[in-house]
């Protein structure tokens, strides 16, 4: 039987399968972490350090061709060279797109979510996944010695736990 943790309340179960409502906080989880009896991966496995940056004066439409250019999903915006907030594909497509505004007048000071929320590269996953799903969002800024060294996605950390998953069945089979 496998262990289950549920990302909201870190209650672990030991099920075949991980239930459709957490037993112990009735939350109603999409996924489940499975819990593993190791030390805690922290995000420094699945930050993507090519952090890119924007100062708040320039317009939604040069963050867009950034973002595109560079195949990311989000810019920190900042302020005097200081970062400040984050502008996201989301928040151009329903912020600009949605309300149907000349992206290149737009400011990205008037549509940046602030403050950023940042974890250390030694968060555990879990506490990391954890704070996103406290603050409805998908993306944190990783900060090492108080200095941003790049971004954390629930994408990268899906996709990267794939990548660990693959590695260490690969490496238990060799044993």
């Amino acid at each position: 039987m496998a262990k289950w943790e549920c990302y909201r309340c870190s209650s672990i179960i030991e099920a075949g399968t991980p239930p459709e409502e957490c037993p112990f906080c009735h939350y109603s989880l999409t996924f489940w972490l499975e819990h593993v009896e190791r030390e805690p991966m922290t995000v420094r496995n699945f930050v993507r350090t090519n952090i890119l940056k924007i100062d708040a004066n320039q317009s939604a439409w040069e963050a867009a061709t950034m973002m595109r250019d560079n195949d990311a999903g989000s810019v920190i915006v900042t302020v005097n060279g200081q970062p400040s907030g984050i502008v996201t594909e989301r928040d151009i497509m329903y912020k600009i797109a949605a309300e149907d505004l000349p992206a290149s007048k737009v400011l990205l000071k008037k549509i940046m979510s602030s403050p950023i929320i940042s974890v250390t590269a030694d968060t555990s996953t879990t506490e990391a996944v954890k704070l996103m799903a406290a603050h409805h969002i998908r993306r944190l800024l990783v900060t090492e010695n108080g200095k941003p060294i790049g971004m954390l996605s629930q994408r990268s950390l899906v996709g990267g736990s794939f990548r660990v998953v693959k590695t260490t069945g690969a490496n238990e089979e060799r044993d």
